[in-house]
């Protein structure tokens, strides 16, 4: 086995259950979006762990990554639902949780076949959550519940927006990359992208572990 197969393969969705520990283990000591914020990291658990199998069995398992998408919306519009003060934000969140889920299943089911990357409504989902994430790091401080201007809420952003911007172009470009490009290239890029997955998930355990001794509510 290739040491490539088993850090994108094993050590990286392993990975996940390191902030998903840390906050059931934490549960009480954090706030409800961080609590929120365990049920995307059990999701990703979930479908990167099914990818894999799926993999290693040689089924196509980008059926799943469409499924994925829509749920990885979801989940990161709840915790967002949660962090921003409620107000006009929360309404666009819940728009947004309404509407992203119809697009792609359009998507999959007139534009995309389920067998290829999703190359529209990936980055569509990334951009999504890069403005959320920037508009909560612009509005935090200003934010009338002051219970809800934390650190822990930064560096869960922080971990947001490397992980998807710096995809954001792999997102685009996955049937093209998949389809002519090197081996080599393609380990290259996948690995790199995992990277940053592990980075995001790093902010993550920090902002667990940051907030226990915070909470005020």
């Amino acid at each position: 086995m290739s040491l490539s197969r088993l850090y994108l393969g094993y050590f990286i969705p392993a990975f996940t259950l390191v902030p998903v520990i840390a906050g059931l283990f934490l549960y009480n000591g954090i706030n409800k979006p961080l609590r929120v914020l365990l049920i995307y990291l059990v999701t990703s658990f979930v479908f990167n762990v099914t990818g894999s199998v799926l993999a290693g069995f040689g089924i196509n398992n980008l059926p799943g990554l469409h499924l994925y998408t829509v749920a990885e919306v979801l989940t990161i519009m709840l915790y967002y639902l949660y962090a921003f003060d409620k107000g006009l934000v929360s309404r666009w969140i819940k728009m947004v949780m309404i509407v992203f889920p119809v697009i792609c299943i359009v998507n999959f089911s007139f534009f995309q076949s389920i067998y290829e990357f999703n190359t529209y409504t990936r980055p569509l989902g990334a951009i999504i959550v890069i403005v959320f994430t920037a508009a909560y790091l612009a509005m935090q401080s200003g934010f009338k519940n002051q219970q809800l201007i934390k650190r822990s809420g930064r560096l869960v952003a922080s971990g947001f927006m490397i992980y998807f911007c710096s995809s954001l172009f792999q997102f685009i470009f996955s049937n093209v990359i998949s389809k002519h490009a090197a081996k080599g290239v393609k380990l290259i890029i996948w690995n790199i992208h995992g990277t940053f997955v592990l980075i995001m998930y790093l902010l993550f355990l920090w902002a667990i572990i940051y907030e226990r001794p915070k909470r005020q509510y």
